[in-house]
């Protein structure tokens, strides 16, 4: 019976843990992306980048191309390419490719990214048990 408690203990540590690293994750984007977007010296937010969000709604999979799209991209108030970073900590374990043809200002697509944390955090703490 203890054998079981201990492993039913562990399995919900180890299940909120992923909830709450997730998002906070989501956070540092939104906070990382604010930051570039506010920041009126930043001279690549005019470079053009493949919108995936015409085509992908806002999801794992939505935020798993975003990363690809950002990885080739330099931002000057991002140096560390924080924004990347985080995305592919979110998305490390999914396997995604770009279908999107349209390209969009840099500028608009973080705003698309942004916007898609907020909903998926607005998901997780209005239904964490849903959310995977």
């Amino acid at each position: 019976m203890r054998t079981f408690l201990l492993l039913a203990l562990t399995f919900v540590a180890v299940n909120g843990s992923k909830l709450d690293a997730k998002k906070i994750i989501l956070k540092d984007i939104v906070g990382h992306v604010n930051h570039v977007l506010h920041d009126k010296s930043e001279e690549n937010l005019d470079k053009f980048v493949r919108d995936i969000f015409q085509s992908v709604r806002c999801s794992d999979e939505a935020l798993c191309q975003a990363a690809k799209v950002l990885k080739g991209v330099r931002l000057n108030k991002d140096p560390n390419n924080l924004i990347y970073r985080n995305l592919f900590a979110l998305t490390r374990h999914r396997n995604c490719s770009i279908t999107a043809s349209e390209e969009r200002p840099v500028k608009v697509f973080l705003e698309n990214i942004k916007d898609c944390c907020q909903t998926l955090f607005s998901k997780l703490v209005s239904h964490p048990k849903r959310v995977k």
